[in-house]
């Protein structure tokens, strides 16, 4: 396995433990909902900036909190940060196409 296909499959692994993260407001997981804004997995951590639905979201900290627990299950020999920014908004554009229907945003109207 070269360094691409080993870092293809750490980031699929980040994302997959990422979809047990849900919105317990939306009951959508994270990645569906779009808060995933950047992720970086490298041999000693893991660093993960999300996008919440609104800067006051009331479930912000239980979001990055079970985001943390996630990704420490996931790598646990591995340092894990979860970061929040308000540099960029978030809007149903965002999300998945199912979580778009599923929640009656077809046309992903912001």
């Amino acid at each position: 396995m070269d360094t691409n296909d080993s870092f293809d499959a750490d980031r699929r692994k980040a994302m997959d433990a990422l979809t047990q993260v849900v919105d317990p407001e939306i009951c959508e997981n994270i990645v569906e909902l779009g808060l995933v804004e950047r992720l970086q997995v490298e041999p000693a951590i893991v660093e993960l900036t999300l996008v919440l639905t609104s800067p006051t979201c009331p479930m912000g900290d239980a979001i990055i909190d079970d985001a943390v627990q996630a990704l420490q299950q996931a790598f646990p020999d591995r340092e894990v940060r979860v970061l929040e920014t308000h540099e960029v908004d978030w809007s149903p554009q965002r999300m998945g196409a199912a979580a778009r229907k599923r929640l009656g945003w077809d046309d992903a109207q912001g």
